[in-house]
């Protein structure tokens, strides 16, 4: 009986670690699209400097 407590405690931690490492890689990818999202306007707008300023 020890041992199936202890199996069934192991499954439960594995399971909340497993729903953590979810949530986790869930927020890296909103962060990772964020970033590129904010990248490619800043680089619009570098785009747009440049542009502006060669039609000087």
């Amino acid at each position: 009986m020890k041992f199936l407590k202890e199996f069934k405690k192991m499954k439960v931690e594995f399971n909340e670690a497993e729903k953590a490492n979810k949530l986790r890689k869930e927020e890296h990818n909103r962060k990772f699209e964020q970033l590129q999202k904010e990248s490619e306007e800043q680089a619009n707008r570098v785009a747009q400097r440049f542009q502006f300023i060669r039609n000087k």
